[in-house]
């Protein structure tokens, strides 16, 4: 379908939109409330951020929804504007007063020169992308040292078993296979095919044009959907310290059989570095558990 992306982009500013008028402060209240347990389950990723933070240094957010990511951002940086496909929400949080700056941005063309912002960040927002990998390119274009995803692991390449019952699968049928592999094609309820990334992915996009390192993190979140109606309703600070005591606990035991190797991640931090990082930053990284990759150079192009 020729325009299904144009479709894509309005279904999700209209969802936007809609949030705004039914739920703005409900949304807005994760990030006013340092102590929920929404805004912690947030810090398990947030915080791998730290090795690349530097009050000199300008970050730019997309898909940044309700400005949670500038929020954690701007006392860090020298600036952050936060950006969505509607900036619905984004000037909500402005009002309150919990970011400084926003844009309306659409990913698949953003209307700024090149090496704009140190950093691009992009977290859980490039699987929404009706033409992903436009707007990776985008975001790359955009950045000056690197430019930063989370988003869903695609899980075939990290489980040789599953590549071998798909192979034998597709002897006989090509999508035999989906009956086992029950997401393999997975769509949001907003209207966008689910895009999932891996390490071999990310790797030939840099190598396809000749950037110099990646680095990568795999993690677990815990998917909780309606965090702040679900926990945060809890009559007492102990009960709710309580409840998040156990859901550490359960990303305890899946990080223990990621660790085993016999379950992969949910999720995957990717760095995509368009200049070599600094060794105190490539050390950092490595003590918080990235892998980095000096990627080689292409010997045809001088």
């Amino acid at each position: 379908m020729d325009n299904a992306h144009e479709k894509s982009h309005q279904a999700h500013e209209t969802l936007i939109e809609s949030m705004v008028e039914k739920n703005r402060d409900k949304i807005l209240s994760i990030i006013q409330n340092k102590e929920s347990i929404g805004y912690k389950l947030n810090l398990i990723s947030l915080n791998l951020l730290n090795p690349f933070l530097d009050n000199k240094e300008q970050w730019l957010t997309i898909g940044d929804y309700n400005g949670l990511e500038a929020n954690y951002l701007e006392d860090k940086v020298g600036r952050v504007v936060a950006s969505d496909i509607s900036d619905a929400m984004l000037a909500a949080a402005q009002s309150e007063g919990l970011i400084k700056e926003y844009k309306k941005i659409n990913v698949e063309a953003i209307d700024l020169p090149d090496n704009s912002f140190d950093y691009v960040l992009c977290r859980e927002a490039f699987h929404h992308f009706p033409r992903a990998y436009q707007g990776l390119y985008e975001m790359i274009r955009v950045s000056k040292k690197a430019t930063i995803m989370l988003e869903p692991l695609d899980i075939l390449n990290r489980m040789p078993l599953l590549v071998m019952l798909k192979n034998i699968c597709d002897w006989f049928h090509p999508f035999l296979i989906d009956k086992i592999w029950k997401n393999r094609f997975s769509w949001e309820y907003v209207g966008n095919f689910v895009f999932k990334i891996s390490e071999r992915e990310v790797e030939k996009m840099a190598m396809g044009i000749a950037l110099p390192c990646v680095a990568f993190k795999p993690i677990n979140i815990l998917l909780e959907t309606d965090v702040e109606s679900k926990y945060n309703g809890l009559a007492t600070v102990a009960d709710k310290q309580k409840q998040y005591d156990k859901l550490m606990r359960k990303m305890w035991f899946r990080n223990l059989l990621c660790n085993l190797k016999l379950i992969p991640h949910n999720m995957l931090m990717s760095i995509i570095f368009k200049e070599r990082p600094s060794e105190k930053c490539i050390a950092d990284m490595k003590a918080m558990g990235y892998t980095f990759m000096d990627l080689p150079k292409n010997p045809f192009l001088k």
